[in-house]
């Protein structure tokens, strides 16, 4: 899939409408703070880039475990999507002690925006990153080779960037995104999201995530500061999914994600 530039917003649109998609209530004083939403699993530090795609919606389905439906995004610079590959680059974590848990990892993520009753989440469907991951968590983990090369040059206040991410899965999934764009003013949000596996919905955590996200393109915002954009997925577990029919809805740039993971008290 091949993307050519067009004309982009200027920023001070462009941050300004992310800024009235992600505005929140008027801050007071702080909240106190709680023990959260389950019990603390650790902390991570990440750059990440997200593609947002929508898919045929039975395909998107066919991913979810029974009694979950897809629920594409209903706003936001990624409204429509029902799909998303997260790119992230790992550069810390922590466990719930507290003590360095990790190393550097570079992995891609596939997840599917859904629904079950009143209860939403991203359903986790794979996880490509380094051997040593084995299944991971979620239990979707698959070994891959993850190559990423990431370039920026800045003169006065206009900065471009480029990053281009390789995954070759050992079980023959193959992901490649390259993008060069103009670097917005990141806009800072504070989400609490719930992710799931697909393997094993019992399987869970909840994130409380601070992250800046500059949307480098937005269809339905008409936003678009890239100068090229290239995703290609094939292969393997992937080749059912992308088969020519999926759309890019957004391209996102999180220049900055810190999370903090909580995991269920108990599994039923």
């Amino acid at each position: 899939m091949g993307h050519a530039s067009r004309n982009a917003l200027s920023r001070p649109l462009a941050a300004s409408l992310l800024a009235a998609m992600l505005a929140c209530p008027a801050l007071a004083q702080p909240a106190p703070a709680d023990p959260g939403p389950g019990v603390p699993a650790g902390w991570s530090q990440e750059v990440r880039m997200v593609v947002a795609l929508a898919v045929p919606e039975e395909k998107a389905q066919a991913l979810l475990p029974a009694g979950w439906t897809v629920n594409p995004a209903q706003q936001g610079p990624g409204r429509g999507a029902n799909l998303s590959v997260v790119f992230r680059e790992q550069l810390a974590a922590t466990g719930p002690d507290g003590k360095p848990a990790g190393a550097e990892e570079r992995a891609a993520v596939l997840a599917v925006p859904a629904r079950r009753g009143d209860e939403t989440g991203f359903v986790i469907v794979r996880t490509f990153a380094d051997a040593r991951s084995g299944p991971g968590y979620y239990k979707v983990g698959v070994p891959a080779a993850v190559t990423l090369e990431r370039r920026g040059s800045a003169t006065a206040l206009a900065a471009q960037a480029e990053e281009a991410w390789s995954v070759t899965a050992e079980s023959g999934e193959r992901l490649s995104l390259r993008v060069a764009y103009a670097r917005g003013a990141p806009v800072r949000a504070q989400p609490t999201a719930l992710n799931l596996s697909a393997a094993d919905p019992r399987v869970r955590r909840t994130y409380r995530v601070d992250q800046g996200v500059d949307p480098v393109l937005s269809r339905p915002a008409g936003i678009d500061r890239t100068t090229a954009l290239s995703f290609t997925a094939s292969g393997g577990a992937l080749a059912p999914i992308f088969d020519g029919r999926e759309q890019v809805v957004a391209v996102l740039s999180l220049p900055w994600y810190a999370r903090q993971m909580f995991a269920p008290a108990a599994i039923d």
